[in-house]
């Protein structure tokens, strides 16, 4: 009887424990996928949405209370860093402190779709799937090294870790 007690009392708290492990999220503010683009206008400000291939109907937005305002980074040369969702978004003719002031909840794609300002909006687009960290910086812009990104746009060389989509 003593022993079961003893075994039990050794399973209890790894059963805890790998219980706990597996809950827990583990993240950071630092996103993979890395994405340096120029876009035809100013649109730092605007409500940035997802896309299908076709530009016809949006596929993803943000909800209003997660607008992130941090991104994008400027760049040299008229670039931004992140701040999008990928090669097909588009941008909507509203801020993103008129979408979290005047929304409670996210309105329909077909709502947003009526306010798309500009669904082509980047002269050149490129990505970077970073999973060995290297533009990591933890002093870089929001632990990216945006000064390496630009020398690489200095020096013409996005292309050497980026892949050009637009």
């Amino acid at each position: 009887m003593k022993k079961q007690v003893c075994r039990i009392k050794l399973i209890i708290p790894l059963f805890i424990f790998i219980l706990l492990s597996f809950s827990c999220e583990s993240g950071s503010d630092i996103d993979e996928m890395i994405y340096v683009y120029k876009t035809k206008a100013d649109y730092t400000k605007n409500v940035c949405v997802e896309l299908d291939s076709k530009k016809t109907k949006i596929t993803s937005n943000y909800a209003p209370f997660s607008v992130n305002t941090r991104w994008p980074i400027k760049l040299i040369n008229g670039y931004a860093l992140n701040g999008t969702l990928g090669a097909n978004s588009g941008y909507l003719s509203i801020t993103n402190d008129e979408y979290k002031l005047n929304y409670d909840v996210s309105p329909s794609p077909d709502s947003l779709y009526k306010l798309l300002l500009d669904d082509d909006p980047f002269i050149e687009f490129y990505e970077f799937n970073d999973t060995k960290n290297v533009f990591y910086n933890e002093n870089g812009a929001y632990g990216v090294d945006t000064a390496y990104i630009n020398h690489l746009i200095k020096e013409s060389n996005l292309e050497k870790y980026f892949i050009r989509i637009k």
